[in-house]
């Protein structure tokens, strides 16, 4: 008789310990967006993309200006002049292209490189909340399709390791 009651108690004993795993959710969105560095990355990101336009529409201003030029002067201009200009007015439709492309491309790798280091910083919160108060898991809410009521919103857990 004892020797089933001590094997019915080994065989709860892991359903105890798996009652005691915790499993927690959290809002990247509530947390990144109060982030003085998320700040100053937009900040810094706003900047750079105003500069980028700036420099963009000199480029458009001289295409139309030259655009604009050839069609007043186009009648007393000879074919030759015609044609060289009409080549310079493509190159700087292609340069302009190629410009926005390129700084398409900066933006997002400055974005990119920006971010990892914020990232990074919420991912060591998460893994010291996870570690502080035994969570299994903490998943991303954005991710998920069911968060019961009963599930531990670690957002706030999160804000407060990063003293937001």
């Amino acid at each position: 008789m004892l020797k089933k009651i001590v094997l019915f108690a080994l065989l709860l004993l892991p359903l105890g310990a798996f009652a005691q795993e915790k499993i927690a959710y959290f809002n990247p969105q509530e947390i990144y967006v109060i982030m003085p560095e998320f700040k100053q990355m937009q900040d810094s990101l706003q900047r750079t993309q105003l500069e980028m336009e700036k420099e963009l529409k000199m480029l458009q201003d001289e295409h139309i200006q030259k655009t604009q030029a050839l069609m007043n002067e186009s009648d007393g201009l000879l074919e030759s002049t015609k044609l060289r200009r009409l080549q310079e007015i493509n190159g700087l439709e292609e340069r302009i292209n190629l410009t926005s492309e390129q700084f398409q491309q900066a933006l997002g790798q400055l974005q990119q490189a920006l971010a990892i280091p914020i990232q990074k910083k919420v991912q060591d919160a998460i893994q010291a909340v996870g570690a502080a108060n035994n969570f299994l898991y903490i998943l991303d809410a954005a991710a998920l399709l069911y968060v019961s009521p009963n599930a531990v919103d670690a957002t706030q857990l999160i804000q407060k390791h990063l003293k937001l």
